[in-house]
């Protein structure tokens, strides 16, 4: 198992996080590490972890970013796996894994052919550790697929799992993935509109720590609702979604021809005049998770800001 981890000023959170991979219920791992222009002691925790590990079945291999964010960094370390990869999990820096998670998402993929590309991803903890706050991430409502992974990232980057046959995807889409927001909602997105399986796992898989550093948030609430709804009005949300499907757009080859279809008709009625781009955007199925997010959806395809 291959595990991939952008660094970036993460020596505070760093420790609890490596320890925790150690309880994931594998005998062997590589963490390989992209640090993307750190300036505190993250590279030297990571060095002194690795020397403990010696003689282990754990490696740690430490690279260097390209140094152009968080996003940017992960889809580095995807375009640097092996030719024939094998299983690939995702991790931050400073959450904490629960014991056998590793195990579990490995046993679920397991039963899929190799042939067949699949992911699973999991719920989290969203734990603010000064607080003293847990509180567990809502399940899905609607089942994962391309038409909701367009508009909306449910599978977390920390927590996602690929199977040999979705790292080779993956592998290939990464070069061409420049000036994405997330790369873990390209992933969702590539993946699913490749055809592979979404296997969304109910129990949660780690502890999201909540700071003040966090690259995306998990805030709740009135005023991170508000905030989010003014980020639309602003154009904020039609910018991520615009340098998603750019990315998706260079590897349309790799998706399924009616998902295909689907991305050039959001491409397509996104110029649209109202009423076209509505009823384009209803005959394509894109969907959210809950009606709070399928009416800030729809509302700002109204106003067109999608």
């Amino acid at each position: 198992m291959l595990i991939l981890m952008g660094l970036y000023n993460g020596a505070r959170h760093l420790e609890p996080q490596l320890t925790s991979l150690l309880a994931s219920g594998l005998d062997a791992w590589e963490l390989r590490v992209s640090d993307d222009g750190s300036a505190d002691a993250g590279p030297e925790l990571l060095a002194r972890f690795a020397a403990q590990l010696d003689g282990s079945g754990y490696r740690i291999r430490l690279t260097e970013g390209p140094g152009r964010g968080f996003a940017a960094n992960y889809m580095a370390l995807l375009a640097d796996l092996p030719e024939v990869p094998g299983y690939v999990a995702l991790a931050d820096q400073d959450d904490i894994w629960l014991p056998g998670r590793l195990a579990r998402a490995r046993e679920v993929l397991g039963r899929v052919p190799n042939s067949l590309p699949a992911f699973t991803f999991a719920r989290r903890i969203d734990w603010q550790p000064e607080a003293g706050r847990y509180r567990t991430s809502p399940p899905l409502r609607r089942r994962p697929s391309f038409a909701n992974a367009l508009v909306e990232n449910v599978a977390f980057g920390n927590t996602l799992v690929l199977n040999p046959a979705a790292a080779r995807l993956a592998r290939r889409a990464a070069p061409l993935a420049q000036g994405i927001y997330a790369h873990d909602w390209f992933l969702y997105q590539l993946l699913s509109g490749a055809g592979a399986l979404c296997l969304a796992d109910r129990a949660p898989a780690l502890l999201y720590r909540l700071h003040g550093d966090n690259a995306i948030g998990a805030a709740r609430g009135l005023r991170a609702w508000a905030g989010r709804k003014g980020q639309v009005l602003r154009g904020a949300y039609a910018a991520r979604l615009q340098a998603q499907i750019d990315a998706l757009t260079r590897c349309e080859d790799l998706l399924l021809p009616e998902n295909r279809a689907i991305l050039r008709t959001l491409c397509r009625v996104r110029q649209s005049g109202l009423g076209e781009r509505l009823r384009q955007l209803r005959r394509a199925g894109l969907y959210r998770q809950d009606w709070q997010g399928n009416l800030g959806f729809w509302g700002a395809a109204i106003l067109g800001k999608v």
